[in-house]
């Protein structure tokens, strides 16, 4: 079966990805030229941690995330893509330690498997150059991180066709099933932006190997680990659908966490200063659904890596629906 797809973020290659492995013949449609830098799965940490999103999520997400968690080492495996779930660690200064009990308080209330209260020496231990500066922390077992450009180009390889800078009507795709996945420029009243902004670094003095969440009143920084020395640093969550450039006062604040953090982020480069804009539904909860024969997914607000598998999975059991009421309709 044709299945033609709108749109070729994350969610649009990763279906894409299976219904080639499926048999089907796909073709994929984006607006935008490779690689376009306000794309948010472009943008992304993408690091795969439920647990640290757990006291701000829905229990609808976290069901998905624990699905998509035990899906992804055999997608990023079969891809050859970088990835580590060696755990996530969460840490706050001296001033700010109350946040991080509250934090703990939270995850234990919910008997969360995998929490793991830590000294400053058990802490060197995961994380050396992490132990002189904290002195105790939350290790998250299992959590993780994935390189979100590596799987992207490795997902154009084999999700189908993609057509760059090609506009399309979802509605007059050539396909035997049309799909919509253009997150936020898809015209619809519900959705809203939620625009996130991160940096880039080379910081061949910092050598974390894991992802890193930093508690602060404000905010929470986190440092998501790519291979050779390179580190995405975010934290920001605008209610916006702008996508003009990070403002200074962003900047200063991610990057001074950041030193904050690991006293090596001084002297790294700056690589890129990124900002994405995530699709968003009121309850923040990504939907897959059929309108006028068009399937749509939408709404993974900031959860996209988090529960992509789980989201295409639901896709992937609509389709095949379809495609078996059609072979018993010809029949």
């Amino acid at each position: 079966m044709d299945v033609a797809i709108a749109g070729a973020g994350l969610i649009g290659r990763l279906l894409g990805w299976h219904l080639v492995r499926e048999g089907h013949i796909v073709s994929v449609y984006e607006s935008e030229p490779r690689d376009h830098s306000t794309s948010s799965s472009y943008v992304a940490a993408a690091m795969l941690a439920p647990m640290s999103e757990y006291p701000d999520c829905d229990p609808a997400i976290w069901k998905m995330a624990q699905t998509s968690l035990d899906s992804w080492t055999a997608i990023l495996n079969d891809l050859h893509v970088p990835y580590g779930f060696d755990g996530s660690l969460v840490v706050a200064h001296t001033q700010d330690a109350s946040l991080l009990g509250k934090f703990r308080r939270t995850l234990e209330r919910a008997q969360l498997n995998g929490v793991v209260e830590l000294s400053a020496s058990e802490l060197a231990t995961l994380e050396p150059e992490l132990g002189d500066r904290f002195t105790t922390g939350l290790h998250l077992v299992g959590e993780g991180w994935l390189d979100n450009r590596e799987l992207l180009k490795a997902l154009e390889r084999e999700c189908g066709e993609i057509h760059f800078e090609c506009p399309v009507d979802p509605r007059q795709m050539p396909g035997d099933i049309n799909v919509d996945c253009r997150g936020i420029d898809v015209e619809d009243p519900e959705l809203r932006g939620v625009r996130g902004e991160a940096v880039r670094v080379f910081a061949p003095d910092v050598r974390l190997s894991r992802p890193v969440r930093l508690m602060h009143p404000k905010y929470q920084l986190y440092v998501s680990p790519r291979p050779d020395n390179m580190y995405v640093i975010g934290a920001t969550q605008i209610e916006s659908s702008a996508k003009t450039p990070m403002t200074v006062r962003s900047a200063l604040e991610l990057l001074s966490a950041a030193y904050t953090l690991h006293a090596g982020f001084a002297e790294a480069e700056i690589l890129e200063l990124n900002v994405g804009v995530r699709p968003a539904y009121p309850d923040n909860l990504p939907r897959v659904q059929w309108r006028d024969g068009l399937l749509q997914i939408n709404g993974l607000y900031r959860h996209g890596y988090l529960v992509a598998p789980a989201v295409v999975q639901a896709a992937m059991d609509e389709i095949k629906t379809v495609c078996k009421y059609s072979l018993t309709a010809s029949r």
